[in-house]
């Protein structure tokens, strides 16, 4: 009888052993941008699941223009989702708050850019509510889907284009039952928010705002540390975007904040050491998910917090803004390197997806990513 237990012990271990846990990739899935003509292997507004449409039409003609120079129905066919994120527990203000389960797809409108796939510098995010079995449901297909295709050795990799589906390809089995498992879960019937980045005809101002939806019509949001529905970036910086000029309208009064960076960086000089340091301290704080959630902080902070710690890193090497803001600087086991290109242009607010063809994530993503890999660790 106890070498019967133990046989039953040891096959039992190694069964839980098997089972694949989800790595940075499998939670924030960047896909790779399809060539001309192969756009439609991306989800699309329009695309139907048993939970009905992603994203209907009649509602994305009711937000805000994101591009200046066509109207949201004329772009509708061009927009895709080129990202999936896999949310256990948002939460929105001061806890302690209950965890919202969330599947959130990041679009952009798509460009041919001389018979090469491209993305216009605008952005919309839909937000899909799960209930908690579902979430466990969810998170069970996608331990499954790991293992049945062998995809653990990819566990350590930084965040970047999902490495699978970049190997193996958008017409690829795993993609497909990748997509098949993500549209079980998502549709009009759980579609609760939209959020968006909408870019001038200047191209160097963005606004921000986003919309709950509700009983069938979208409510706008009003948007934290402002009391605003609206929030402008403007950066006027030229020849090369790789300062500021312009600012936040209208700009977070709290003491956390790096608007000093933002209006003019020009201006500042060697008596402001000390305000830049805070600065730099206000922008690590915000990309670190232990201090800040959506509910806590601005658009334009979050979206702005990694060209403004870079600025003040780059251009301050002497004050050793890392060393000296360790403490509220995220940190991780996981790793959270951030393998962006051109991460010293200010004029880059790309939090998740692309900027014209070239992948890009916002530190804030990346570090939010490794939480929700714990969480699920811990968790499911």
């Amino acid at each position: 009888m106890i070498k019967i237990f133990v046989l039953l012990t040891a096959l039992s271990l190694e069964v839980f052993a098997a089972e694949s846990k989800l790595a940075l990739n499998d939670v924030t899935v960047l896909l790779p941008l399809p060539a001309i003509g192969e756009w439609n292997y991306l989800p699309q507004p329009e695309t139907t699941t048993p939970r009905g449409t992603l994203l209907a039409r009649e509602v994305f003609n009711q937000i805000p223009q994101l591009l200046a120079f066509a109207t949201n129905d004329d772009i509708y066919s061009a927009m895709r989702a080129v990202g999936v994120r896999i949310d256990p527990c948002f939460t929105e203000g001061h806890g302690p708050l209950k965890c919202q389960n969330q599947i959130r797809l990041v679009w952009q409108p798509l460009s041919d850019a001389d018979s090469e796939t491209s993305t216009f510098d605008a952005s919309m995010h839909s937000f899909y509510q799960l209930t908690e079995s579902e979430f466990k449901l969810l998170v069970s297909d996608l331990k499954k889907l790991k293992t049945d295709f062998g995809t653990d050795a990819n566990d350590l990799e930084p965040l970047g284009i999902n490495p699978i589906i970049k190997s193996q390809g958008l017409n690829s089995e795993y993609y497909r039952n990748f997509l098949e498992i993500i549209y079980s879960y998502i549709g009009e019937t759980n579609f609760s928010r939209v959020t968006f980045m909408q870019l001038s005809m200047t191209g160097n101002v963005w606004v921000f705002g986003g919309f709950d939806y509700k009983n069938a019509e979208l409510k706008p949001i009003s948007i934290p540390r402002v009391d605003s529905f609206r929030q402008t970036f403007r950066n006027a910086a030229v020849p090369r975007p790789i300062w500021f000029l312009g600012g936040i309208t209208p700009e977070p009064t709290q003491d956390e904040n790096f608007n000093i960076l933002t209006r003019d960086s020009r201006k500042l000089a060697p008596t402001d050491e000390a305000a830049v340091i805070e600065a730099a301290k206000s922008a690590l704080k915000i990309e670190n998910p232990k201090f800040h959630n959506p509910g806590t902080v601005d658009c334009v902070s979050c979206h702005v917090a990694q060209p403004a710690k870079i600025w003040a890193m780059r251009q301050y090497p002497w004050l050793q803004l890392d060393r000296l803001n360790r403490d509220v600087t995220y940190q991780s086991k996981l790793d959270i390197r951030n393998l962006s290109p051109m991460q010293v242009h200010t004029n880059i607010l790309r939090a998740f997806g692309y900027f014209m063809d070239m992948p890009f994530i916002a530190q804030r993503t990346i570090n939010e990513s490794a939480e929700v890999v714990n969480y699920i660790s811990l968790n499911y």
